[in-house]
């Protein structure tokens, strides 16, 4: 039993990161049938899905914060922060979110925690060999993977984050046979994991390091977070593009993303890691 306290705003407008946590945290909660309120104490168990001004309130007059969980948006940066002193644990998207927190302000605990993946409802009609899914990068290098792709024949279609919407989402992820990802650092990479969820083999070339906020809090960090090699290939290097590119290729048939969500992504076992921490 849960009361989960999130941003109503957070549930408007286009499909966001935020908004995907809250959606996906219910479904797998009703799925599991974990009783739970939404934005008021009435078990004993608390939850801040976001800490920010909205919150500080809530903060105040809830009974029982020795074994409340804050996460996984969360700003540490944010003048608010130091407002968070009573609290069970921080969550964490993934693990190098909780090195940038323990490294850079001694944060006492953590608990990393995605949410559930589900596979999204899209009609698999492969026609396009490949989907460009672009985030936060230089033009460039986005530039040398169309180059690459060209080359080699490959037709493709192309989404950048911030300018589609779910309808062409889902609509791309359907017509196209592999992925390929110019990310940024992702603290969970949910976009990224619905594709491997309707299982689209991968090719991603990583970003190794957060330095958002300067070098003086560079932490090592990934563009997928959860990953094994049965998700598809990845490098971190311009110099490993080709090769690493005709690997991945000539091993397509062999990946199964889908696999990995459904044994580390899946509600149960996700659900099962917050109610771990409340039991203990």
């Amino acid at each position: 039993m849960l009361n989960v306290f999130y941003r109503d705003s957070h549930l408007q407008g286009r499909m966001s990161g935020p908004k995907k946590v809250i959606q996906n945290l219910f479904h797998s909660l009703n799925d599991m049938g974990i009783p739970y309120a939404e934005n008021e104490e009435k078990y004993k168990n608390n939850l801040f899905l976001h800490w920010d001004p909205y919150q500080v309130n809530n903060y105040a007059q809830i009974k029982n914060k020795e074994t409340l969980l804050v996460g996984p948006q969360v700003w540490p940066f944010a003048p608010e922060f130091s407002q968070l002193t009573e609290y069970g644990k921080i969550i964490t998207p993934s693990q190098w979110v909780a090195d940038l927190y323990t490294k850079f302000f001694n944060v006492r605990g953590t608990l990393n925690w995605p949410v559930a993946i589900y596979p999204p409802q899209v009609e698999n009609n492969p026609t396009i060999d490949c989907l460009v899914y672009y985030k936060n990068r230089p033009v460039n290098h986005l530039q040398v993977v169309l180059s690459l792709l060209e080359k080699r024949g490959l037709t493709y279609t192309g989404l950048e984050y911030g300018n589609y919407s779910q309808e062409e989402f889902l609509e791309s992820i359907g017509e196209v046979k592999f992925c390929v990802i110019i990310d940024n650092t992702e603290s969970q990479g949910i976009a990224t994991q619905e594709m491997m969820a309707v299982n689209k083999p991968i090719f991603v070339w990583d970003q190794i390091v957060w330095d958002h906020m300067g070098s003086e809090y560079s932490v090592s960090a990934t563009s997928v977070p959860y990953w094994s090699d049965e998700c598809g290939y990845k490098i971190s290097s311009i110099d490993e593009l080709e090769s690493g590119f005709d690997y991945f290729y000539s091993n397509l048939s062999n990946y199964s993303p889908q696999d990995y969500i459904q044994r580390e992504l899946s509600p149960q076992k996700t659900v099962q890691i917050l109610l771990d921490h409340y039991e203990s």
